[in-house]
């Protein structure tokens, strides 16, 4: 589904590209035509005969910038196609990695659920711990006063 408005993009851009390329060859024709006429022009003191020879160079141009174009058009294609091709791959590894950060995901809620029951094992632990040492300590004070019970008896 994703690649559907990027062939609708492609589809304009090859109806589009040849038309760009024509308008601005052919507008480039007229200033190249207009342009070798102007240094000779200007060179020459504006002899009639030096602007006769640039009017068939100029008709004999459309047919090497027609083949001109042509390669134009196949180094475009190419070119687009490349981009194509650079995009798809791009997407297929996105793709892949959309996966693996799914895949990571998943284990790290795995983990924190893993961490949240060990914390609360942890916590029990600790609990039970400070329990073990206040009996600990209760029956510490116990002992003694037996121990000072029983040496008051023994003396007597």
């Amino acid at each position: 589904m994703k690649l559907l408005p990027v062939r609708f993009l492609l589809l304009a851009a090859s109806a589009t590209i040849p038309a760009l390329c024509q308008s601005s060859t052919k507008s480039n024709l007229v200033s190249t035509g207009t342009a070798t006429a102007a240094p000779t022009t200007t060179a020459s003191a504006a002899p009639a005969s030096t602007t006769a020879p640039t009017k068939p160079a100029e008709t004999a141009a459309p047919p090497v910038s027609a083949g001109a174009l042509r390669s134009d058009i196949a180094h475009q294609d190419r070119v687009i196609k490349n981009q194509i091709d650079t995009q798809q791959a791009l997407l297929k590894k996105n793709q892949e990695l959309a996966k693996q950060a799914a895949k990571l995901d998943e284990k790290n809620k795995k983990l924190a659920d893993k961490n949240k029951k060990l914390e609360a094992k942890n916590k029990a632990f600790n609990d039970e711990k400070q329990r073990n040492e206040a009996q600990n300590a209760d029956l510490a004070r116990k002992h003694d006063a037996i121990k000072a019970a029983e040496k008051p008896i023994a003396t007597q």
